[in-house]
């Protein structure tokens, strides 16, 4: 198996499915891929439509982003393991331009460029700079790859030990520099997929800061948020920073709930 893509879900009905099509149309053989859906338990109907599309599925009663990842990591077969958003719809030639990447054996990461669909122009306008800078700073030899659409080498992934779920937010761009580590990160400039602007549909600014203060302090410190909620579980320009003090403890540290695979 070449490829396994995993798609952390909580909640996504009304995204999945798009993006699952999206992943079913690529311009490569059906059986040099795999899907893997990894849930924490949504109540939405998100399984039931997940069921058309995937391989196997996996469940937990555990919330955050890193876990769904790293679970979904877990069980998956393919040589290179591409790590999808639920709201990111891929272009039909997305697997053959990493597959290409992939064939120089020094290459251990590989991430395109997302182009924001729909929102305001402040929202796409953040999501355009923020892969620009992804761009820079990989040219310098910074990984710094957002975790919406990216692959790594599952050999590589393991060697590193994975996703920290320890971490709220930046768990991506700390994957992507500890995995730098054992080889080259490719950045894709001509755009292969697409995402929704919705994490900036609500208190845009507010959430534009919390991520720039908070990668920041990752670079400078080590440390982050610890926690991060769904962007529709946002109701005010401040509850990301409440939820964040120095005494709040993440809920997502306790232990995972059982597995269930399909």
């Amino acid at each position: 198996m070449r490829f396994t893509i995993v798609i952390p879900t909580y909640n996504e009905r009304d995204f999945i499915e798009a993006c699952l099509q999206s992943v079913q149309n690529q311009a490569y053989e059906r059986t040099d891929f795999e899907i893997i859906l990894s849930d924490s338990n949504s109540t939405d109907g998100t399984i039931n439509v997940g069921r058309n599309y995937v391989d196997k599925i996996v469940r937990s009663d555990r919330r955050g982003i890193a876990h769904g990842r790293n679970q979904g990591a877990h069980e998956a077969s393919g040589e290179i393991l591409v790590f999808l958003d639920a709201d990111v719809v891929l272009g039909p030639g997305y697997l053959r331009t990493i597959d290409r990447l992939f064939q120089d054996s020094q290459v251990v990461g590989v991430a395109v460029r997302a182009l924001p669909t729909g929102g305001s122009w402040f929202a796409r306008f953040i999501y355009h700079g923020t892969y620009l800078l992804v761009g820079v700073f990989n040219a310098f030899g910074l990984a710094l790859f957002p975790g919406v659409c990216v692959a790594y080498r599952r050999e590589s992934f393991v060697q590193v030990g994975g996703f920290r779920e320890d971490f709220g937010i930046t768990e991506d761009l700390d994957l992507s520099r500890r995995i730098s580590e054992l080889g080259l990160c490719k950045f894709e400039t001509r755009p292969k997929a697409f995402v929704s602007t919705r994490r900036l549909h609500k208190h845009a600014l507010s959430t534009v800061l919390f991520h720039i203060y908070h990668d920041l302090r990752y670079l400078l410190t080590g440390r982050t948020a610890s926690t991060y909620p769904k962007a529709e579980e946002i109701t005010s320009a401040m509850d990301l920073w409440r939820l964040n003090k120095p005494e709040q403890k993440r809920e997502d540290n306790s232990a995972g709930g059982d597995k269930e695979i399909r």
